[in-house]
């Protein structure tokens, strides 16, 4: 009630608020900082590995299988998925929206080098990558 009352009768004051609102909300909408394309990082990271020759089994078996067990011990894990091909494997690695990309990078690198002698020795080494939304095409 004071409100309505304080507006009526006095329509000068009331418009001067109106318009200190305004002028105030005018100057925080161009103090605001908006990117138009913002930097975003998704915590995924993606193992790529080569046996030239092997069947789909050899690799999931030989390569895959062992890596995907070394990796999965790695804290922050949300999906783990792989896919075994001719001579070919790919692990997609993605974790908790909370996870240091490069630090799983790194942990990622780490349980790698742990295994390697333990893969075939005709094995190209390991491709690790971070997933970047900027390499993707539009």
């Amino acid at each position: 009630m004071i409100l309505s009352e304080t507006a009526i009768k006095r329509p000068v004051f009331t418009s001067m608020v109106i318009l200190a609102i305004v002028v105030f909300g005018t100057i925080s909408f161009g103090r605001i900082g908006i990117d138009l394309f913002p930097r975003v990082e998704f915590p995924i990271i993606t193992v790529l590995t080569a046996l030239p020759g092997a069947d789909p089994e050899t690799v999931e078996s030989t390569i895959t299988d062992p890596i995907e067990e070394a990796i999965s011990t790695i804290n922050g894990i949300k999906h783990l998925r792989s896919t075994s091909s001719e001579g070919f494997s790919q692990i997609i690695v993605e974790f908790e929206l909370e996870k240091d990309v490069d630090v799983a990078y790194q942990e990622i690198t780490a349980k790698l080098g742990a295994i390697r002698s333990t893969l075939p020795k005709d094995m190209e080494d390991p491709v690790v990558e971070k997933f970047d939304i900027d390499s993707s095409p539009i």
